[in-house]
């Protein structure tokens, strides 16, 4: 699976399309970049924040017709869900930021919407690379951000930890993308069941081992979702969670 760090995506891309493998799993927009370096080779991916048929991977879902298949996650409907959750967790905040990587811009403009609706001002701040993370942060410190969504990109999946420390440390309340990130110390973790989409996609890999044609198997969207809420988290930030969301929740961390 590619990392999208910044200004080696090609290039990784490329690595793997040389040596020509049956099948290329990858996620989000490394998928785009993917295309265009692996010929025919199959893809099968975690379509993150695009419409698929839009984005000219596929002609429909159910018989998607080209050499890309897996689960679409519409980012931007998930986006608005995570900062509701984050707003009636801690329904005192006012001014989030939120983290955003690269060609995020259908998320972030979702994020706005829901932050409009529910009467918070939103203050984007962006860091493609991990070596961005300190000046995020001191740049969130400095607009004296109350809250915080990350929004979902695999690079701050991979680094849900070190993210999470430096949320806790600026007095961040923060929402992420998965159920998994707060266990790595989010406060709140909203998303697709992260098992449940792994073993999916392995399945899709295995048909396509099995002769079946990629674009003969249906894009699929995910059917179950998890909430997490680390208390640990909350009780360092000193924040009590309202008990109607903590009964919400698929798994409360303690």
């Amino acid at each position: 699976m590619l990392s999208p760090n910044s200004g080696t995506v090609e290039q990784l891309a490329r690595e793997p399309a040389s040596m020509h493998p049956d099948v290329i799993r990858t996620t989000g927009p490394d998928i785009r970049v993917m295309r265009e370096a692996a010929g025919v080779t199959p893809i099968v991916g975690s379509l993150i924040g695009e419409d698929p048929i839009k984005a000219d991977f596929a002609t429909s879902l159910a018989h998607p017709g080209g050499r890309i298949t897996g689960i679409v996650m519409l980012a931007p409907e998930l986006e608005r869900k995570r900062l509701q959750l984050l707003h009636d967790a801690v329904p005192g905040i006012r001014r989030v930021a939120v983290l955003t990587g690269n060609a995020l811009g259908t998320s972030l403009a979702a994020a706005k919407e829901a932050a409009d609706r529910l009467g918070i001002e939103l203050l984007p701040v962006s860091a493609e690379t991990p070596d961005d993370y300190p000046a995020a942060f001191a740049a969130m410190r400095r607009a004296e951000a109350d809250g915080l969504q990350i929004l979902s990109w695999p690079q701050f999946f991979t680094d849900a930890a070190s993210l999470a420390a430096l949320a806790l440390d600026a007095r961040l309340p923060t929402v992420c993308e998965w159920a998994e990130m707060a266990r790595s110390g989010c406060l709140l973790g909203y998303g697709p069941d992260f098992t449940e989409l792994r073993d999916k996609l392995a399945g899709y890999v295995a048909r396509i081992f099995r002769g079946t044609a990629p674009g003969e198997i249906p894009i699929e969207e995910p059917t179950h979702y998890a909430f997490a809420i680390n208390l640990k988290t909350a009780n360092a930030l000193g924040l009590t969670i309202p008990p109607y969301i903590l009964g919400r929740a698929d798994e409360v961390i303690e």
